[in-house]
């Protein structure tokens, strides 16, 4: 039987074309990078994986100078992603007391701060779209940090809203300088704006009556798709609306 190599051509009647074995080892060789470069083959980027948040700091107080600025790059999973690399835009329609007066674009950013008596990481907000100032989001709720009532030099952090006991129920909730009655309902149906479409959403109603009432449309795992902001003006017990937010495009890393 004859010993030589030999390759058959794929497009010539499978002739059998006589290699020397060097020539046969550069073939295998090509061959092999050929299809180690097929579509199936390609790996895939991969992304650092964010952490996911699970303690509870409700009815937790910290004294001043126990949550400090806090150089932080990791990124937390949640109801809410947070990163100092995510952002969030919005258009905001402004009011004077029920009154239209411009529309303005913002951006929301977060920086981070530790509390350090208990390692967790809270973020502060770059502006006001419904949400606390400074918060601390787990997988299932938002916590705020926020000063105690007559008491300087002191924060307590209270659990805002998020998917616990009590959802689609009135519930005791505050806004820093009046207490207010909460509720959370899920939305049954698509909400689309020009960010895009969005499905099981939640609904959050905070309610000071007399004094001032928020309402956030808000989708777990992306943030504050709609922001109604009405207060009442000074001296008057009839909330007037004061700001409508919109998100129309986010970057979620």
């Amino acid at each position: 039987m004859d010993s030589a190599l030999y390759f058959v051509h794929p497009f010539k009647d499978k002739k059998r074309i006589p290699l020397n074995k060097t020539k046969a080892i550069l073939l295998l060789a090509a061959l092999s990078v050929l299809y180690s470069c097929n579509k199936n083959h390609v790996s895939e980027l991969v992304t650092e994986p964010c952490q996911m948040q699970t303690s509870n700091p409700d009815g937790s107080s910290y004294e001043s100078g126990t949550i400090v600025p806090y150089n932080y790059s990791a990124k937390h999973c949640g109801i809410i992603p947070l990163s100092d690399k995510n952002y969030w835009i919005y258009e905001d329609s402004l009011f004077k007391d029920g009154e239209f007066t411009e529309v303005r674009f913002d951006t929301l950013q977060y920086q981070a701060w530790l509390s350090v008596t208990d390692s967790l990481i809270w973020w502060q907000a770059s502006s006001q779209k419904g949400l606390p100032g400074m918060l601390y989001a787990n997988d299932s709720s938002v916590f705020r940090a926020s000063d105690r009532l007559f008491t300087p030099g002191i924060k307590d952090a209270r659990k805002e809203f998020g998917f616990f006991a009590g959802d689609s129920l009135r519930f005791l909730t505050s806004f820093e300088d009046a207490a207010a009655m909460g509720r959370l309902l899920p939305v049954t149906t698509t909400v689309e704006i020009m960010a895009g479409s969005f499905d099981n959403c939640i609904y959050f109603d905070k309610n000071a009556r007399n004094f001032r009432r928020d309402q956030l449309l808000f989708k777990p795992g992306i943030g504050v798709l709609k922001y109604i902001h009405e207060q009442a003006p000074m001296g008057t017990f009839i909330p007037k609306l004061q700001q409508v937010s919109t998100l129309i495009s986010y970057h979620i890393e």
